[in-house]
């Protein structure tokens, strides 16, 4: 998991280093409001743990590096309010001990300050873009349960479709691939992928 945070971070920082020399000048702040939803989880890539619900909203904000006609570089920062995962455990009591299975609802908010967005055809109405971004959730709960732990790590890659309306305001219809896991630092790393579906709408552009 910190390699791939390490990872962002660096095409981060490369792509900015690269595209800010572009038209820095014609730079342009965003802010958006953004939920989505994923009704399963994964285990076919990094994450161990399927059956787990996901829901997420956040507040984003957006700084445009270059203006041309063929790509638009964003560098992005998340602020989520919000997170909501629900998910398959074992809880043990009694005596003599009884194992249950039962389903665990655990809240969260964090912040995913590494973000990149590159998108196409920015000249026009309909944009298509794809995007990275990584951070961390705060849980209200160790998660799973003892043996995880509150704090955990986020990595996402995805795309969609960037709408442009009227008066700056735009619509993006995306999905993302969401990865949280706990880096290790717990008893045990479950690891959650989730195939998130979202919405969001920008209410203020400069």
């Amino acid at each position: 998991m910190k390699k791939i945070i390490s990872a962002v971070f660096i095409t981060i920082f490369f792509c900015l280093t690269v595209f800010a020399q572009d038209d820095a000048e014609t730079g342009k702040n965003e802010f958006m409001l953004w939920g989505g939803f994923s009704p399963d989880s994964t285990s076919s890539l990094i994450g161990r743990t399927d059956n787990a619900r996901f829901g997420i909203v956040a507040f984003r904000y957006a700084r445009r590096f270059n203006n041309n006609d063929t790509v638009n570089l964003k560098y992005t920062v998340d602020a989520v309010p919000l997170a909501v995962m629900n998910y398959p455990d074992f809880r043990v009591s009694g005596s003599p001990i009884q194992v249950q299975r039962v389903r665990e609802t655990r809240r969260a908010f964090g912040i995913a300050p590494l973000g990149l967005q590159v998108n196409f055809r920015p000249r026009n109405k309909y944009q298509p873009f794809v995007g990275v971004s990584g951070g961390l959730l705060y849980f209200n709960k160790t998660t799973p349960n003892f043996v995880g732990t509150r704090f955990n790590f986020t990595a996402d890659v995805g795309g969609g479709l960037e709408i442009k309306l009227k008066k700056k305001r735009a619509l993006t219809i995306g999905y993302k691939y969401y990865h949280i896991s706990n880096g290790d630092r717990g008893i045990e790393n479950p690891g959650f992928d989730h195939n998130i579906f979202y919405i969001g709408y920008t209410f203020f552009s400069r």
